[in-house]
């Protein structure tokens, strides 16, 4: 059976818990965004007590909170939610489709992460760039809750949004937050590829042939999501 908490998570339960709606499992990839840098002026990392505070103790945090914040630089994770209850980091409109609901799980990763954010004296432009440590662990959790090793909109490759409602509703697998219908933000940019799963070499299913673009060609800024 499946693990409701990540094994080596830290356990930091809101308590607002409620079902999903059923479906292909998936898993949604955000990054924190929590400010606006650039090459030329880079800016240094929010502390991951921070953002835990905000997800996990705070009422406007706590309204938008993930299951998971993920620190890719030190490999530290909390959990703000079981893997089967939904999360609220997506917009989810009163008579649209699903969003944080729309699976046998939906379970949303924030990663601690701004492009050209600086740690140790480094500035990192993608999430890609930094150590990513912690990911295989998470992967493989991600998976054993059968979220299969695939982007059925592609691997996010720019901060460009990519989105159709139809894959969203019938594909299993995992999502960028620039690829869910309603939304509007653009992240995650880039993301790890997948681990080796332990019966097989990576799969990685993006969409054959589509062109990485720009990777930081549209800056974004953090924005209220309306929540389900």
């Amino acid at each position: 059976m499946s693990d409701l908490w990540m094994p080596g998570a830290h356990r930091l339960d809101i308590g607002d818990h409620a079902a999903t709606a059923g479906g292909p499992a998936k898993a949604v990839a955000h990054i924190t965004w929590d400010k606006n840098a650039t090459a030329a002026e880079p800016a240094d990392l929010v502390p991951y007590e921070q953002l835990v505070g905000h997800f996990g103790r705070g009422a406007a945090g706590r309204g938008t909170a993930p299951h998971l914040l993920w620190d890719p630089f030190t490999g530290r994770f909390t959990q703000f939610a079981p893997a089967t209850s939904r999360s609220k980091s997506l917009v989810d409109r009163a008579g649209g489709t699903r969003t944080n609901r729309a699976g046998s799980v939906v379970i949303q990763i924030e990663a601690l992460f701004f492009p050209y954010c600086r740690v140790d004296g480094k500035a990192y432009a993608k999430l890609t760039d930094t150590p990513c440590k912690g990911w295989a662990g998470l992967n493989a959790w991600v998976r054993s809750w059968a979220v299969p090793d695939n982007w059925p909109m592609g691997r996010p490759a720019d901060f460009t949004s990519h989105r159709d409602e139809n894959t969203w509703e019938h594909a299993a697998g995992w999502y960028g937050h620039s690829q869910v219908p309603e939304n509007d933000h653009q992240d995650p940019g880039s993301w790890p590829a997948f681990e080796a799963a332990p019966t097989g070499a990576p799969v990685d299913g993006g969409i054959p042939g589509q062109a990485a673009r720009d990777p930081l060609g549209a800056q974004g800024t953090r924005l209220p999501r309306a929540t389900d």
